[in-house]
Formats: C-alpha cells, sequence, structure tokens
C-alpha cells in the first residue's frame, strides 16, 4: 500500500492540496481509484469527492488504530507485558513513556485531525440531487455530503477523546484545517490547550446539532464487502451516539455530574435502538438491526450435565472474533479501523502478533498476556447452568473436581470467555514448547473500536451511576427489553423525572430480528422474573430469545446463580482492594425486604383474602429471625402468590414500590450503587479484556469515587510497584515534548 503524503512540521501535519495514492488490491482502500486529489480550490463539489476525502481520513486513522489499544490495555489490571517484548511496551505499562517511544507521537493524531478539518471545512453539506425510491415509487431530496459530514465530525470528536485519554491536559484544540508550514506554526502558537475535561466539554456540543444526520454512508455493497476482504463500508463509521455518550460518560466521572451520566445512558441507547431511514432506495433494513446482547456467548454442553458426565467438552456459539462472522449484520462488531492484511505493509495490524505468537517467526513468544489479576477475574466466577434432564429442570455448578487439570489450567473453571479467548498452540521445532494465541485478538485484520457488549456495559456504567442500579444491574443479568423495563425497573422510580427518564427506553419485541426478547416473561410480587416456557419442549431454558445478560455470556444463568449473588459476601471489597460479589437484595437492615412484606399483609386485604380463599397460610413475618430470601416458608408463601391474577400481583408491585420509596430507598439505593459498582468492575475485567478499555473503565471509576487511590491500587495488582506514582493522577498519563500532556 502506498500511503498519503503528509508534512509533520513540529506538531501538525499538512494535507491540503496533496495527492493521496493507494494501489492495495485486497486491503483498505481499494475502492478502484488509485489517485485521491483534494480539490486545488479547497472545495468538495461531488460524490466523487465525497468518497475520496472520507476514505483518505480512514487512511489516516490506521496510524494511531494500534497505539489507541494499547495505551486503553497495557495502563489497566489485565494484561501484563513479557519479559520478551520491546521496550516501548513496558514503558507504556509501566507509566514510563518517554518522547522516544515508538507509540507516543501525537502527530499522528493531528494528521487524522487535520484531514477532518479540511473536509469539514469545505463539504457542502446543502448539496442535493433528486433520487427516486423504487419502493415508495417517488424521488426524494439526498444530501450529497451529510452522512460523511456526520462520520468525519464523530472521528474527529473521538480523536481528540483518545488523545485526552492518552495526554490528559495540555492538548491544542485545531479546528481549522493547516494547508501550509506557515499556517501550522501560526495555528500551534495559538491553539487553545485543552484538558480531558475540557474536550468533552467542547466536543459534546459540537456533536450534538448533527445527530439527527447520522446515517451510514453507502460505499459499494453496504451489508458486506467495502474497503478490504472482511469489512463492510458501514464498520469504517463511528456513529456518532456511540462518540457523544463516551463524551458524556467521561464527562459525568470526570465531573461527578449524575444528569450527564444520564445523557450518556441515553446516548448509547439511541444507537441501540437506531435502524436506518428507509427513506432511500440504496439502504435497506439489513443495513443495521437493533443491536441486541445474544451473540458470542459460550457455555458447557446440556448434554454434559444430562449424562452425568462432567469431564466436559467445552464449546462456544458464535464467537465474534471469529472471521467466519466478521461483519455480518447481526454480528458483534460495530465499528473498526481497517487494516493492511500483510504483516510486511506499514499498517498491519501490529495486535495481532503482540497479544499472540508471530506464526511467521515460530520463535517469537506473545510479547503480551493476560494478568494473574485478568486470571483471578475469570476463575473466581461459578458457572451456573439450568437445563432440563428429561423429567424436570434441575441446576448444576461446574468446578475444579469435575474438571481435569489441564482444563483448570486453561482457565475453564469458573467464567468461559477467558478460556474462548486464551488458546495454544506448540511449535512444530520443538513440541514441548507452548505458544499463546489471544484469539480475539489474533483472528480480526482490523482494529475493533466499538462492539456490542462493550456499549452495553458502558451503558450500565451511566445507568448506574445515574441512579438506576436495578436497570443496569438487568443488563447483566437478564437483558433489556419491555416486559424487563416496564415492570420490573420502572415501578422502582421514585419521582416524575425519574420516570420520564426509564420511559425513553423502549425495547420493544418488534420480532427476533429488529426489536427485543429476553427470557423473561412476567415478574412475581415480589419482584423476582418469571421465565417464559418453551410448551414444545417443557424447557423454560430454550426460549426463542435475543437479549441476554451479560454475565450470561461467560457464567452460565446470571439470575439465578446464587454464587453471583451470595448475601453472606455482601461486603465491600477485600484488602487487596479485589471486589466481593454481592446479593440481588441489598439493603442496610437485613429484615427491611420482611417489614415490605408484613407492610404489605397489612395494608391489601385483598391479598389476605385471596390467600385465604386458596387456603395459603401466611407465615408470621414478625417472628421470622432471618431474612426473607432465607427463609423457607417465607419464601414458599410468597412463591405460591404468584398463581394470583396479573391485576393482583400489580397492585402488591405496587405497594412494593410505595414502601420501598417512602421508608428504605436512599438506604437502598446507595447500598445498591456499590453492590452494582461492584459487579460492574467485574463484568468489566470479564467481558473486555485485551481490547483497550480497562484504563478508561478504572480512571472514570476513580474520577466519579474522586479517589486516585482506587485507581493506584488496582494497578498496582498487577505491579506493586506502581501505586506509589499512581496515587497522583497526573502520573496517570504521558507527555510528548514538553508541548502535550499531563
Amino acid at each position: 500500500m502506498k500511503h498519503i503524503k503528509y508534512f509533520l512540521p513540529a506538531l501538525l501535519c499538512v494535507c491540503g492540496a496533496v495527492t493521496l495514492t493507494f494501489t492495495s488490491c485486497d486491503d483498505m482502500l481499494d475502492m478502484g481509484n488509485d489517485d485521491v486529489l483534494y480539490a486545488d480550490d479547497n472545495h468538495l463539489t461531488n460524490g466523487n469527492d465525497t468518497v475520496n476525502s472520507f476514505v483518505g481520513i480512514l487512511a489516516q486513522l490506521q496510524k494511531i488504530a494500534v497505539r489507541t489499544n494499547l495505551y486503553g490495555e497495557l495502563r489497566g489490571d489485565l494484561t501484563t507485558v513479557n519479559a520478551n517484548a520491546k521496550l516501548d511496551l513496558k514503558d507504556i505499562a509501566s507509566f514510563s513513556v518517554g518522547d522516544d517511544n515508538a507509540y507516543n507521537d501525537p502527530r499522528d493524531y493531528y494528521s487524522v485531525i487535520n484531514n477532518c478539518n479540511y473536509y469539514l471545512a469545505n463539504a457542502d453539506t446543502l448539496l442535493r440531487e433528486s433520487r427516486y425510491n423504487a419502493a415508495a415509487h417517488s424521488t426524494y431530496d439526498f444530501y450529497v455530503f451529510r452522512a460523511e459530514y456526520c462520520a468525519v465530525r464523530a472521528i474527529r470528536a473521538w480523536v481528540y477523546l483518545q488523545l485526552g485519554q492518552i495526554y490528559g491536559e495540555n492538548i491544542p484544540l485545531v479546528l481549522n484545517p493547516i494547508l501550509s508550514l506557515d499556517d501550522a506554526d501560526e495555528a500551534l502558537a495559538n491553539a487553545r490547550k485543552m484538558t480531558l475535561e475540557q474536550i468533552c466539554d467542547f466536543f459534546i456540543e459540537d456533536l450534538k446539532p448533527y445527530v439527527p444526520w447520522f446515517t451510514y454512508p453507502y460505499h459499494g455493497n453496504p451489508g458486506y464487502k467495502g474497503y478490504n476482504s472482511e469489512m463492510p463500508s458501514r464498520m469504517a463509521v463511528l456513529p456518532i451516539q456511540l462518540v457523544l455518550g463516551d463524551l458524556y460518560l467521561w464527562n459525568a466521572s470526570i465531573k461527578r455530574d449524575q444528569q450527564m451520566a444520564r445523557l450518556a445512558a441515553k446516548s448509547y441507547y439511541d444507537y441501540i435502538n437506531w435502524v436506518p431511514n428507509d427513506g432511500g432506495a440504496d439502504i435497506d433494513d439489513g443495513y443495521k438491526r437493533r443491536s441486541v446482547t445474544y451473540v458470542g456467548d459460550c457455555s458447557w454442553g446440556t448434554s454434559n450435565f444430562t449424562s452425568g458426565e462432567f469431564r466436559m467438552t467445552y464449546s462456544s456459539i458464535n464467537s465474534w472474533f471469529d472471521t467466519s462472522h466478521f461483519g455480518d449484520i447481526d454480528d458483534e462488531i460495530i465499528a473498526a479501523i481497517a487494516m493492511d492484511s500483510v504483516s510486511n505493509e506499514s499498517h498491519f495490524n501490529e495486535l495481532r502478533y503482540l497479544y499472540s505468537y508471530n506464526p511467521e517467526e515460530e520463535n517469537v513468544d506473545a510479547s503480551l498476556s493476560p494478568s494473574q489479576v485478568c486470571c483471578d477475574y475469570s476463575d473466581s466466577q461459578v458457572y451456573y447452568a439450568v437445563y432440563n434432564n428429561g423429567t424436570s429442570e434441575v441446576s448444576a455448578t461446574v468446578s475444579a473436581g469435575q474438571l481435569t487439570d489441564e482444563q483448570v489450567s486453561r482457565h475453564y473453571l469458573g467464567d468461559l470467555r477467558l478460556a474462548l479467548s486464551l488458546n495454544r498452540t506448540y511449535r512444530s521445532s520443538d513440541p514441548s514448547k507452548e505458544q499463546q494465541i489471544i484469539t480475539k485478538a489474533y483472528y480480526p485484520q482490523d482494529v475493533i473500536i466499538y462492539r456490542k457488549g462493550d456499549i452495553y456495559l458502558r451503558m450500565a456504567e451511566a445507568l448506574n451511576y445515574a441512579g438506576f442500579p436495578k436497570f443496569a444491574l438487568a443488563i447483566l443479568t437478564t437483558g433489556l427489553d419491555n416486559t424487563v423495563v416496564t415492570r420490573g425497573i420502572l415501578p422502582l422510580c421514585h419521582n416524575a423525572t425519574d420516570s420520564a427518564f426509564v420511559q425513553q427506553f423502549e425495547f420493544l419485541p418488534l420480532d427476533l430480528n429488529t426489536g427485543y426478547l429476553t427470557q423473561v416473561e412476567d415478574y412475581s410480587p415480589s419482584g423476582q422474573p418469571i421465565y417464559a416456557p418453551n410448551a414444545s419442549s417443557g424447557n423454560t431454558r430454550t426460549y426463542n430469545w435475543n437479549q441476554i445478560g451479560l454475565h450470561a455470556r461467560g457464567s452460565g444463568y446470571a439470575l439465578e446463580n446464587p454464587f453471583y449473588y451470595d448475601p453472606q459476601n455482601d461486603v465491600p471489597a477485600d484488602s487487596t482492594g479485589f471486589p466481593v460479589q454481592p446479593p440481588l437484595f441489598v439493603t442496610n437492615n437485613q429484615t427491611s425486604y420482611d417489614r415490605i412484606m408484613t407492610a404489605l399483609e397489612e395494608d391489601n386485604p385483598e391479598i389476605i383474602a385471596a390467600a385465604t380463599a386458596a387456603g395459603l397460610e401466611a407465615p408470621d413475618f414478625d417472628a421470622i429471625p432471618t431474612p426473607l430470601e432465607k427463609n423457607n416458608a417465607a419464601k414458599a408463601y410468597r412463591d405460591s402468590l404468584q398463581v394470583f391474577s396479573n391485576r393482583q400481583q400489580r397492585a402488591w408491585q405496587a405497594e412494593t414500590a410505595v414502601w420501598y420509596h417512602e421508608y428504605g430507598y436512599p438506604q437502598v439505593e446507595a447500598r445498591q450503587l456499590v453492590v452494582v459498582d461492584s459487579l460492574l468492575d467485574v463484568e468489566s475485567a470479564l467481558e473486555t479484556p485485551f481490547e483497550g478499555f480497562r484504563f478508561g473503565y478504572l480512571a472514570r471509576d476513580a474520577y466519579r469515587k474522586a479517589d486516585p487511590a482506587l485507581f493506584a491500587k488496582r494497578v498496582a495488582r498487577r505491579d506493586p510497584s506502581l501505586q506509589g506514582l499512581l496515587m497522583d493522577s497526573r502520573n496517570w498519563f504521558v507527555r510528548w515534548n514538553g508541548q502535550i500532556g499531563r
């Protein structure tokens, strides 16, 4: 591949009236054009200009793709840099990056920014042409530049956000295209220097007006091939709603602003629920469906349970990083930076041979491996299966005693996602020597920026901080559909403002392809989900759903897993900072839920009468010394009330909500926020290792709690020598040449 020609004066690159040339036939930008030329008069005037200039920006993104992952991953706690790794990687992990580090060159980021600035300054967003909609038998106005204009604006904001996460502050804000060396010097001298917080402030306002313009540009076949043999053109677009959500989420954390967290959650939802406008003949509904979570899960096959054989054969379903699925319409991947397919090309995805051994040089081991912290997160989970044994539904867990020593060593114990991603092979020259393959990093040719699991997890992070812990918890346990939202979350809203916020989240089950459907059919009076049966098999866990809780992607049935919600572990993190997983019901007083039941008995004569008529005798709740969930008699009585009508169940739920709000809400909510925070930390470690997102999660959590020590202690679990250094948040970030950085 030939690359864009540009100058690098001091900091900024020049990309004005220069020729952009590409000749690769199988890789990025193979669109039938060998030459891409910005107009000499600095105007973009037709569709070819639109495509060519947009593609030029995507080419510039290749330079920063790999380091975006590395700065996000190596400054976290989940990845260890091995002894054979080059010094540049070790310096990132030790927070000691110098000017000569190969991954420390902000000029590459400004190369992208300058191309974006040129496009935004010269694209005519009012330019339109008449197109014919065959389905509607009518013509419509098509705005030639708007889809790309919106995409370019989002790319620029995303690149600045990456600069903010890497350098922290003193980041020049340059918004006009630089067309000469003199312009570059002047722009650098006069640029406003921004902090990460100020970047978020600025680009939130910069993007908001253009959200209604968002759609995917049509470059080739939108559902399949686009800029290379693997990646559809739509995947090169960073959706503006997601970039805006990230800006809101960072700002909410830095400012400790719960209202901004609500805006973050809503922005993520707006993309999750977005489908293209079918007004144009070129784009149909298959171009993007609503984003659901039931992809890429992994599980033990139920045949192993039903046979009683626990020397299990591990199975996975539709791994999102499997290249045979990469880019499918229903795939996990939302956006990626397209990279070269050949390792000797300058924009090859280097991550493939950093997280895995290099098959082209068999004796070169992986540079990066899962840390012990990452392994501990995974191994400490308890896989919980629910299956039908032919006559009834039973449950089972997977313990070390049921696995072979090799399975335990390869992390098949606990959550299965690490085992799915961490593989080993043997050197042909030395069969005794194992070599590591991180499949989620090895198989994709391209560098993944957004995928569904990450976005749902960030939405849960935003919702929890915004004051909706049960909403966030549902993302981890049940998944989301309208039953979950309207019957499980909305009744807990304790004022009109909160109710109005939750009502914006509609997860309608339109159908399995375009809507949302969890396993939850209803809720019991006590607020427990009731699963929908499958009449044909009698197995309540084979219902045709397309939404599952994120924890179910690797740990079995999370909602019913007693080890995921063990009340005995409802305590803060232990002395090492490792979070202890808490229970489903959390209050400051163990008898609070018992008092709810007592109050409901006293205030609902209709329920008492119905129970009496049904021959149900309520236990003496006041005499029960243990929490309701631990008392079999009380639990059986509660469960038996599910035979009541929906109306009676709703009445009970309403009364529960009243008590919850009037007597226990502040205390309960405060504890629930802590509980779900702990679960989110666990899920971040299980769902996202090796993807470059962990630094962001840990830093945001420390910002929200105004406690830099929280970040320092977590990273110190990987390397204790770093704790003192990282107590000062300025040391989380990088400096460059005295011009940019903390």
